[in-house]
């Protein structure tokens, strides 16, 4: 961190002085509050290229989506993106609030949002409907070696989105910080234009609660979330493809087991039994 900072300094992004604490939270990148005199900001530096089907990771696309959502009330502020030789970095203003721990509805009214929002320039276009879905199952069990569970498929053809719109593709508990002023959405490092039902499931994924917020949401919790969510077409088209997302979750949560993250274990058992409530 002392060359970072050190670096930061130098070019003038970040004042000489600031106290720096590290955040904690990301599994993937590293982040650090800096606060200065007048302002606090985040510093975060992506410390690893390496990507996955799923969850792309790069910093141009976290501060291209800030400049973007810039005033809409949906993201941070941002300040810089700067290449440092320990990695690329994002500098955004630190949103002063608390990780989303409950209210449900508050989070469908908060994707209503996101996804009202015009899409721009640049967003990698995510495929959609049940046959791109199967595929990106199939694709990731192809890389494991290890299941002891069978995956059972079942196409409810469904065909992709007459509506791509801007999504967040990931989240998650700590990627929603609760504000005075609202909602807001950190962690932009894989938008895309896709299917809303995208970051319907990803909230809904029980294995990405229990990972990354308080545990899997409970049936009371979903409906509220559902019904708090405007776009009631949306809403049953998730409903007809949360099995496939489910399944999608699990061959990604069992990916991750074989490379060594035994938090996922559980994960996957929660997204396995996900599928069969979703069939019912």
């Amino acid at each position: 961190m002392d060359g970072l900072q050190r670096e930061l300094e130098e070019s003038n992004f970040v004042s000489r002085g600031a106290a720096w604490t590290q955040l904690s939270g990301g599994r993937t990148n590293k982040a650090w509050r800096v606060d200065t005199a007048d302002t606090s900001l985040v510093c975060k530096l992506f410390t690893s290229t390496k990507t996955n089907s799923l969850y792309p990771n790069f910093a141009v696309d976290e501060y291209n989506s800030q400049v973007a959502l810039s005033g809409a009330g949906i993201a941070p502020d941002p300040i810089a993106f700067v290449q440092c030789e320990a990695g690329d970095v994002v500098l955004y203003q630190h949103l002063e609030g608390e990780t989303w721990k409950s209210n449900t509805a508050s989070v469908g009214g908060l994707l209503s949002k996101v996804h009202d929002q015009t899409p721009y320039e640049g967003l990698r276009f995510l495929p959609s409907g049940s046959n791109a879905l199967i595929d990106q199952i199939k694709g990731i069990l192809a890389e494991c070696t290890q299941l002891d569970w069978t995956p059972v498929i079942k196409d409810p053809k469904i065909g992709p989105t007459k509506h791509a719109v801007l999504i967040h593709t990931d989240i998650v508990a700590n990627n929603i910080v609760v504000t005075q002023q609202g909602l807001r959405l950190i962690d932009w490092q894989c938008p895309a234009l896709g299917d809303a039902t995208e970051d319907l499931a990803s909230f809904l994924s029980p294995a990405m609660q229990y990972l990354y917020g308080a545990g899997p949401l409970n049936g009371g919790d979903v409906s509220l979330f559902l019904a708090a969510y405007p776009d009631k077409d949306v809403v049953i088209r998730y409903r007809m493809l949360a099995p496939l997302y489910h399944l999608r979750i699990a061959a990604y949560c069992q990916w991750k087991l074989e490379r060594g993250d035994p938090d996922y274990a559980q994960a996957l058992q929660l997204e396995l039994s996900a599928i069969n409530q979703a069939e019912c």
